[in-house]
């Protein structure tokens, strides 16, 4: 005891640990040494912000994230039990944020099971003192002060023994877990039938139910009780009393949960199960189902939502029934992920539960975005249920508990134009752009490569992460037999790695970034090139550099024979191929439509090119043409053939991956990635493919998946839209982009497209339709009729940035790069204001004044150009602007997530800090809302007189802008994908 006070007071260790002499030993005292060293007059001056104990016992460290939060921010000078751990580890992480000198709070981790400290307790060693309890050393920091308690006899048969009044036949060896588990239950095999309380030995069997990776929460414990056996509150509470004076189990002093050591859960599971375990499984998942959600607490929850379909399967019942429900579906989501929530989907098996698993695996980066601003439960219940709206039962589902909760939040009124292409498998990742991917030869794991290597699973979790290149890393390539990986990194060398991770050797010798590595299919040798071309052999040994002009967004490609490598050349502008000597071997697909990517025929010894002129060409490794195929869309990057050579993928128009199936040719496109895809690889067995991009995701695609992209619907809402505007009577909806302006009906419905070959960046409408106004990337700006007629054009000094026009259509006003320009509805000039550079507009209601922000400030103007007041200062850029509906405030968003208002006098009304930095902005009906549309592609809606965030909901695609319908009652945001439909539900009125 001495010892443990000493290192408490006197130590300099931040972490310190307590643990029995004998390695392993369960219920050796070690929890009963700390409370009394922890009540010592000396430990208790020693932390004056005071002692806070955590219970861990079977609960695994990460369980309990939010508990370990909320006792180290308690005993570092500012206690906040209300606050977000989000929150909370962001404070811990900087020193200025918490009072308090680091150490003058002591936390206690009671119990520690699972073998390891999680990073979390390292991080708030920093700021306060940590003491463990734990039945061994093993697993704990290098620098925790270790100190062994004695234990000449075990405690926890002592007590048994004392208690029961049975003494084992044989005294166990302390250091075997088989023989203190026998002796264990040899005692209480003898001494529970003969306690005179069989109702309280019937309850204790029947905790042998609960999951053993987890303490039992009490509420929980109440609840079976009352199902079995009709135990009120009161008697639960005797019961266990009476258990624990015996010995049997304790209760968390800090915790509303029951803690049984693992020798005594052993002998009440093994009890159970001879009895038949199934009728206790049935009542407890009966009795969670019937329970109030107001009634369980969140212990209750956290186990409720990890064990119950294993507890249904117990029972025989149903899985699907408790995990295809929506209520569970977003709950377990929000919680624990898209993992969990697969894992539970895939043990249910049924049709629904596997079209519920794959559309969250579809929808992984955009279900596990944090919400920071908006309540997180109602945005993941609101995204989730716009995600499976191809699943009406289950989207029914979340709107009916959404209705339930007591929040505002977003419904997406139709089918959002962003979900998944249904050849999609799953997508992960997002973090970083991402340049390379290689799939391993039996189809388990894949590599990426971006600002590091990152091995995958397929079910989106990470194998491991390769450190060791000095920045971007542009490709990766893994071995024929599996066992290693090559990478390319713009640090100049090309690494060779054990797929475990561990690193082989670095190879030395380019002279610029390394933007290719490809290994021979025989795994004897691989090239890597940046403005020159190199070969090694797999152990990294050099074997030939060529002095060529390696077009380094290309890579090279090695033959299915392993004897010959291939390359476009830049200056040569043609394809040359090398046998494994490094001698040229043939030069080809020179001229005006040379080719413009290359493949190796995985099977046959030939060479594939994609030329401009619509035709895959097929060679002889000799530059003998062999054929060619003629192709409706161009492969325009990232070409790669399937390995049985009948298809190949590449880079598509835009954004998307066109397959293409050589015999005979048909072609189709994969779209979703939001920005243009930089590698694609095929799956051993050719039956799927993964892609990468920009974007930072990672793609899984069926490879003879449906055919197309997914068809339009009969709205053809599915275009992408660069702005929308909308009449302020409601009677005109009205969508610019690559395609024309097109008219809608209030459900989004395409009425009539106008001008379909020309390419609008905005447009604006009159308050009742009657005029409208738009530009185009040619420079010009359009006055129009109702109906998209054209009155006038301008022809403007630079392509317009914004627009806006006054609600009586009679003046209109477009910013250049150079100038804003007042324009009156005959296309006759009003003014022009030299102001370079605004990029947003915004109309004052009565058509008398207008806002222009430019830069990090917002000017206005009358409708005759002259200056109005002061400039509003916003303090970073703006990025999105909107004016009160009556005209009493100007609104402004800034890059660096803010949302400022100011009075027409230039006074600040209100600034509220928003998550993430906003694109666009508009101002509901009334001036009670702002909706935002933002950088992380969410949708949020702010109640302007509180300045908080009532709602949210996360997409997937790029958003440009958003309008209010009158009345507020619809909320339309046009993005790449095309045109989504939102309504704001408020809560009921009580």
């Amino acid at each position: 005891m001495e010892e443990l006070i000493k290192a408490l007071t006197e130590g300099e260790s931040r972490i310190v640990a307590l643990v029995p002499e004998i390695d392993g030993l369960e219920g050796a005292g070690v929890t009963t040494a700390a409370t009394l060293a922890c009540a010592d007059p000396r430990v208790v001056e020693r932390f004056p912000n005071g002692v806070a104990w955590l219970s861990l016992g079977a609960d695994p460290p990460e369980a309990v994230t939010n508990q370990l939060v909320d006792r180290a921010l308690g005993v570092n000078g500012e206690p906040d039990p209300d606050v977000d751990w989000f929150d909370a580890l962001a404070a811990i992480g900087d020193d200025g944020d918490l009072a308090g000198t680091p150490g003058d709070g002591l936390v206690v981790l009671d119990g520690l099971r699972h073998g390891y400290v999680p990073i979390l307790v390292m991080a708030i060693a920093d700021h306060v003192s940590v003491l463990v309890t734990a039945r061994s050393a093993r697993g704990l920091p290098d620098d925790t002060l270790v100190i062994r308690l004695p234990t000449p006899r075990w405690p926890l048969l002592e007590r048994l023994s004392s208690e029961l009044g049975v003494r084992p036949g044989e005294e166990p060896d302390l250091t075997d877990p088989r023989s203190r588990a026998a002796a264990v239950d040899e005692v209480l095999r003898a001494g529970l039938p003969g306690l005179k309380a069989p109702g309280s030995v019937a309850r204790l069997m029947e905790l042998g139910v609960f999951a053993d990776d987890a303490n039992i929460p009490a509420g929980l414990v109440r609840l079976l009780w009352k199902r079995t056996a009709e135990l009120e509150p009161l008697d639960c509470e005797l019961t266990l009393t009476g258990l624990s004076a015996l010995g049997l189990l304790t209760r968390a002093p800090d915790r509303e949960v029951v803690m049984i050591p693992e020798v005594i859960r052993g002998h009440l599971r093994a009890a159970l199960a001879a009895a038949g375990p199934g009728e206790v499984h049935r009542a407890l998942v009966d009795a969670v189902d019937e329970a109030p959600r107001v009634a369980l607490s969140a212990e209750d929850v956290t186990y409720v939502f990890s064990h119950l379909p294993g507890h249904a399967e117990q029972a025989g019942g149903e899985v699907a029934e408790v995990v295809c429900d929506g209520a569970w579906l977003a709950g377990k989501l929000h919680r624990f992920g898209v993992a969990a929530v697969e894992r539970d989907l895939m043990r249910a098996g049924t049709p629904l539960a596997e079209r519920l698993r794959r559309t969250l695996a579809q929808s992984m980066t955009v279900l596990e975005r944090p919400e920071m601003t908006a309540p997180p439960s109602t945005t993941a219940a609101a995204t989730l249920a716009a995600r499976l709206h191809g699943i009406p039962e289950t989207a029914g589902e979340l709107r009916t508990l959404l209705g339930g909760l007591g929040a505002a939040w977003l419904e997406c009124l139709w089918s959002p134009p962003d979900l998944p292409h249904p050849a999609l498998r799953r997508v992960m990742g997002g973090a970083e752009p991402l340049w390379g991917v290689a799939i391993s030869p039996d189809g388990s794991w894949l590599a990426t490569a971006g600002g590091r290597v990152t091995i995958w699973n397929l079910d989106g979790s990470i194998r491991a992460t390769l450190s060791g290149h000095d920045g971007i890393v542009n490709g990766v390539a893994i071995a024929p037999d599996g066992t290693w990986l090559a990478t390319a990194g713009d640090d100049e060398t090309v690494r060779l790695w054990d797929a475990d991770g561990t690193e082989r050797a670095v190879l030395h010798g380019h002279e610029d970034e390394v933007r290719h590595v490809v290994i021979a299919p025989d795994g004897g040798w691989l090239v890597s090139c940046a403005e020159d071309l190199r070969a090694w052999s797999a152990d990294g040994t050099p074997l030939w550099r060529l002095d060529v002009t390696v077009m380094t967004d290309r890579k090279p490609v090695i033959g299915a024979d392993g004897s010959w490598v291939a390359h476009l050349d830049e200056e040569r502008e043609s394809v040359l191929v090398w046998t494994r000597e490094g001698r040229l071997r043939a030069e080809l697909a020179g001229g005006e439509d040379g080719a413009q990517q290359i493949a190796a025929h995985p099977v046959r010894d030939l060479l594939m090119t994609e030329h401009w002129d619509g035709h895959l060409r097929l060679w002889s490794p000799d530059g003998v043409p062999l054929g060619a195929i003629k192709t409706d869309g161009l492969i325009f990057g990232a070409l790669a053939a399937a390995p049985d050579g009948t298809m190949v993928a590449g880079e598509g128009s835009g954004t998307d991956i066109l397959l293409r199936t050589l015999e005979p040719v048909t072609e189709s496109r994969l779209t979703g990635h939001s920005m243009l895809p930089t590698d694609i690889a095929f799956s051993p067995d050719g039956g799927w493919l993964a892609s990468v991009s920009h974007d930072g995701t990672v793609r899984l695609w069926d490879a003879d998946g449906p055919a197309g992209s997914a068809a339009p619907d009969e709205h053809l809402r599915h275009e992408s839209i660069r702005s929308l505007a909308v009449a302020g009577d409601g009677s005109v909806l009205v969508t610019a982009g690559t395609s024309g302006l097109t008219f809608r009906d209030a459900e989004g419905s395409a009425l009539l497209t106008a001008h379909d070959d020309e390419r609008f960046t905005a447009v604006a409408v009159c308050a009742d339709g009657s005029a409208l106004a738009a530009v185009d990337d040619e420079g010009l700006l359009w006055l129009l009729k109702r109906d998209g007629r054209i009155r006038h054009q301008v022809r403007l000094s630079r392509p317009g940035a914004a627009l806006a026009i006054a609600p009586d259509g009679s003046w209109a006003a477009v910013a250049t790069e150079e100038e804003l320009g007042f324009w009156d509805a005959d296309g006759k000039p009003r003014a022009e204001v030299p102001v370079a550079g605004a990029e947003h507009l915004a109309m004052a209601p009565d058509g008398s004044w207008l806002a222009a922000a430019r830069a990090d400030h917002v000017l206005l103007f009358d409708a005759r150009g002259r200056r109005l007041g002061p400039a509003l200062g916003a303090g970073a850029t703006i990025t999105g602007l909107a004016v009160a509906p009556q005209g009493d405030w100007v609104a402004a968003t800034t890059g660096q997530g803010d949302i400022l208002r100011w009075d027409r006098d230039g006074n600040l009304l209100s600034e509220f800090e928003a998550a993430a930095g906003a694109t666009h902005l508009a101002v509901g009906p009334f001036g009670s809302w702002l909706a935002t549309v933002c950088f992380d592609d969410a949708v949020r809606v702010w109640d302007v007189r509180a300045g908080e965030c009532i709602a949210a909901i996360h997409l997937e695609s790029g958003l440009n802008g958003c309008a209010w319908t009158p009345g507020g009652t619809r909320l339309y945001v046009a993005g790449q994908a095309g045109l989504h439909g939102l309504a704001l539900r408020l809560p009921r009125q009580s």
